[in-house]
């Protein structure tokens, strides 16, 4: 099996910072990890909505988060 999503997305977060500002190298980077965090989001997605399907509970507490934002 391949590497951990988590992981890659550390691997990935290392990688950008290590870029230097402009290149290539930082654009390619900056795609893999937009694609890894996006593909990381929907696999959490699904989970909570299979837990949901077997009788998780819902909660209306976001965390301190709405419509994408934190509250200060």
């Amino acid at each position: 099996m391949g590497i951990d999503i988590k992981e890659r997305i550390v691997a990935l977060c290392a990688k950008v910072i290590a870029a230097p500002d402009g290149s290539k190298e930082l654009g390619d980077a900056m795609e893999e990890l937009r694609s890894a965090l996006k593909e990381h989001a929907e696999d959490m997605r699904r989970q909570i909505a299979n837990m949901r399907q077997r009788g998780l509970p819902r909660t209306d507490d976001t965390g301190g988060v709405e419509s994408g934002s934190r509250k200060p």
